[in-house]
């Protein structure tokens, strides 16, 4: 029974999908030779069969104990092949010899053309339903005889051929559609066996790098909360020693290293960088010897020249006693120190020293959590010496700063935000004519405009962090009453909540400044109205009117509104030079322009275009409003008395060009144009009237 079970038991191999696969054809295999079992007892005891039928039957037999024999050896592919290529060709013979196309083994063929679909591929079940149709009607031909094409028996044999060949085509749709619809699923399945298989990989990957992250976590937690409590301790602790020293002990127990050392830099009498051991914590496990190097030491006599140009870019060194160089393995070797690790420490801008790791009982490779440590314990340390000499450097600045405040002649004070007043150097106190002994009484509103209080309250309100300072000029009484202008610049000083806590002021007599600069204004205001100012006639002159004609044209294409022009020419003036002479030409000009200025609306412009020629223009104003304007020009426009008493008749003509609805204009100057050429149309016209331009 157990060798019953052990043979009847599929083969594994490992791999999911070749053992599902073995499973199949394993299944098929016992089945198969079940079947041919008892096809050869049957045919044996019970059917009368010939030798050959039997020797056909052991040989299937045989193939099928073959194939088996290779399944269970691990050879998957022989035996696929071996099963469905041998029982084929035993199946074929038998046809082909002894039973031909009108026996039941043509079924067989179709058996092993499905199992070739199945176990090895489509194709393999195509070829052979191909070749079994051959074979079947090569059959055919020999159990007919030569006469099979028109012989009497053929039909029927035809008849038995096709039906046969019907089936074996049948068996090949069957294998392809079940082959696809299997070799579907077996994608999927495979797809989703890899993908478990890979999840499962990248989870055990994942569980073993948590494992190292959480170790490392630990280890740096500790780390950081041993450089945290020296930070507070640091920046809190007047001993600055015990401090560092605290620091060092921490940083020791947290990395487990044998010894954490802080070296400072200093130059010789001979100018030679050299360091000097300022702390030192030692752990009770190290294996230090009890005579070391000195604790001062040059380094390039110490063959750690090198160190310092490391150092010095603000990177770290490693180094192990096995291959460093010499004199420095012998110095390590004689400090009984297997595994070194230096970080700089940089106070500001200046390397000032040198923190570091050794290890003596194993040989270390320092990695990513000793160096953050180390860089972390220097960038503290480094801090801390820095604010320890900004002090000083601070204690002393200050005395310098009031010293400098004093002697300024600028006014300069510092007052809370309610106003009371916290500081005023002398120039303050001269300037209000105050008292330093009553500074601790004073408020700063008491010397501000009260109509200057609440823009100075809000303004003061307005300070922050984003925007600490602000200026401005006011008028500013001094203390003998006189007012003057004061250029005054407030700037926030703020606590670390970013609230207002002082503003210092600074103030700065520019009255004479803003007087000198009130009198360039004017006289910078007169010089630009004369640079645009036609002198005869006080209108615009040329270039004037042309700006104030392309700004009106640009809101005019931006707005899509009206704009017109009227070119205004004084008809005559040579004759009234000819016999009045140019003085009286220059007063019919004149009067021209007054009475323009008369007939204008007041958002129009006028200007002298040249000579005895005007231009006006009227943004707003479409064609027919343009020439009622004209026209009421024209018509004011009669006589003026001259100085000598005479009477002076004059008249104009007008040529009116427009930009609206329903004249398009391309550009101003085509409008100019179009105002020329109809004042030229006026004056052939006879002059003294108004024409348009033709569009």
């Amino acid at each position: 029974m157990q060798v019953l079970r052990v043979l009847l038991q599929a083969p594994e191999f490992g791999e999911e999908r070749l053992s599902s696969t073995t499973k199949l054809l394993h299944s098929i295999t016992i089945i198969l030779l079940g079947l041919t079992s008892v096809l050869f007892f049957l045919n044996y005891f019970y059917i009368v069969s010939g030798p050959i039928q039997l020797g056909f039957i052991l040989i299937a037999l045989f193939v099928e104990l073959l194939a088996f024999q290779q399944l269970k050896t691990g050879r998957i592919q022989n035996a696929r092949r071996i099963l469905v290529y041998g029982l084929w060709l035993v199946i074929t013979v038998f046809i082909l010899t002894v039973e031909g196309v009108r026996g039941s083994t043509v079924f067989g063929q179709f058996l092993v053309i499905f199992l070739g679909g199945v176990l090895i591929t489509e194709s393999t079940a195509i070829v052979l339903a191909v070749l079994s149709i051959l074979a079947n009607y090569l059959a055919a031909l020999l159990e007919s005889g030569p006469g099979l094409l028109f012989g009497t028996e053929l039909p029927s044999l035809a008849s038995h051929w096709a039906l046969q060949a019907g089936y074996l085509l049948l068996a090949v749709g069957l294998v392809m559609l079940l082959a696809r619809s299997g070799q579907a699923a077996t994608a999927e399945r495979d797809n989703n066996e890899d993908d478990l298989l890979e999840r499962l990989d990248e989870l055990s990957v994942a569980k073993a790098q948590l494992e190292i992250s959480e170790r490392n976590l630990r280890r740096r937690e500790g780390v950081l909360a041993a450089i945290r409590d020296a930070a507070e301790l640091l920046l809190r602790d007047e001993s600055l020693d015990a401090a560092i020293q605290g620091l060092l002990a921490d940083l020791g127990a947290s990395t487990d290293v044998d010894r954490v050392y802080l070296y400072e830099n200093y130059e010789d009498a001979q100018g030679k960088l050299s360091i000097r051991l300022k702390h030192e914590w030692v752990g009770e496990l190290a294996a230090l010897p009890p005579e070391r190097a000195n604790a001062n030491a040059r380094l390039e006599e110490i063959g750690f020249a090198d160190w310092a140009e490391i150092l010095r870019k603000d990177l770290v060194v490693r180094l192990q006693a096995s291959n460093a160089p010499e004199p420095v393995a012998g110095l390590l070797r004689e400090c009984g120190v297997q595994s070194v690790l230096a970080a700089p420490i940089f106070s500001g801008e200046t390397w000032w020293g040198i923190i570091g790791f050794q290890q003596t009982r194993w040989e270390r490779e320092w990695g990513a959590l000793e160096e953050d440590a180390l860089r972390g314990a220097g960038s503290i340390l480094g801090g801390a010496l820095q604010r320890r000499t900004m002090q000083a450097e601070l204690n002393q600045s200050e005395l310098r700063y009031l010293g400098i405040l004093q002697d300024q002649f600028d006014l300069i004070c510092r007052f809370s935000p309610d106003g009371k007043l916290v500081f005023a150097n002398d120039s303050y106190l001269r300037f209000f004519g105050l008292r330093r002994e009553d500074l601790s009484t004073l408020n700063v509103w008491s010397y501000v405009q009260p109509t200057h209080h609440e823009a100075l309250r809000r303004r003061i309100a307005s300070l922050n962090q984003q925007r600490p300072v602000l200026a401005n000029h006011i008028l500013t009484r001094r203390g003998d009453g006189v007012m003057v202008w004061m250029d005054w610049t407030e700037r926030g000083v703020f606590d670390h909540n970013g609230q207002l806590k002082e503003v210092q002021s600074v103030g700065r007599d520019i009255d004479q400044e803003m007087r000198l600069r009130k009198q360039l204004e004017e006289n910078l205001a007169r010089t630009e109205n004369l640079a645009m100012t036609d002198a005869l006639t006080g209108l615009l002159n040329r270039r004037a009117i042309m700006e104030h004609a392309e700004a009106e044209w640009q809101r005019s294409d931006r707005e899509n509104s009206p704009l017109s022009l009227i070119l205004v020419d004084l008809d005559n003036l040579k004759k009234v030079n000819d016999t009045y002479g140019h003085l009286a030409g220059d007063q019919a000009i004149s009067y021209i322009a007054s009475v323009m200025h008369g007939s204008m609306r007041r958002y129009d412009w006028a200007g002298r275009w040249g000579g005895d020629e005007f231009l006006l223009v009227l943004p707003g104003a479409d064609s027919r409003e343009a020439a009622m304007i004209a026209e009421r020009l024209r018509s004011k426009v009669s006589s003026f008395s001259l100085p000598n008493g005479n009477t002076l008749q004059v008249k104009v003509s007008l040529g009116v060009a427009s930009r609206d609805a329903q004249h398009k204009v391309p550009d101003l100057e085509q409008l100019l144009t179009q105002a020329d050429q109809a004042l030229y149309q006026a004056k052939q016209k006879g002059r003294d009237q108004v024409a348009l331009a033709a569009q």
